[in-house]
């Protein structure tokens, strides 16, 4: 079986780098982005079954890369991430827009991978 692909939409280098480095190590064939124009290309390009994304991007915001991917296709796993406190209008939002879940900074890597794994089992892949 091909290794689950996982796109990390993120500006932040050192924290995208981390990122993929830790889910290479554990099975998974990761990509990066560090903006959402390339992150939007990157997901249609590569079609990958999990997009870990930055809420606050330069170039557009979680929310719109939510959305746009979600026009795009239903299939990916969609986990966004925030280093201050959302709302609740705006988990809600992002979870209207198609977003499976929430991660806050910082975060633990084993439970990241734990919920990536859960969600992935859910949807079948």
């Amino acid at each position: 079986m091909a290794a689950q692909k996982i796109l990390v939409i993120d500006d932040d280098n050192h924290l995208r780098e981390s990122l993929a480095e830790v889910l290479d190590l554990q099975g998974f064939t990761c990509y990066q982005a560090a903006n959402a124009k390339s992150g939007i290309d990157s997901a249609k390009k590569h079609k990958p079954d999990v997009v870990i994304m930055d809420i606050q991007l330069p170039d557009s915001s979680g929310f719109q890369i939510c959305q746009e991917l979600r026009r795009f296709s239903k299939e990916f796993i969609l986990i966004m991430m925030t280093g201050r406190f959302l709302s609740a209008e705006e988990k809600t939002q992002g979870f209207a827009l198609g977003a499976d879940e929430y991660l806050t900074k910082p975060f633990d890597l084993g439970e990241l991978s734990i919920r990536i794994r859960q969600l992935l089992s859910r949807k079948g892949k």
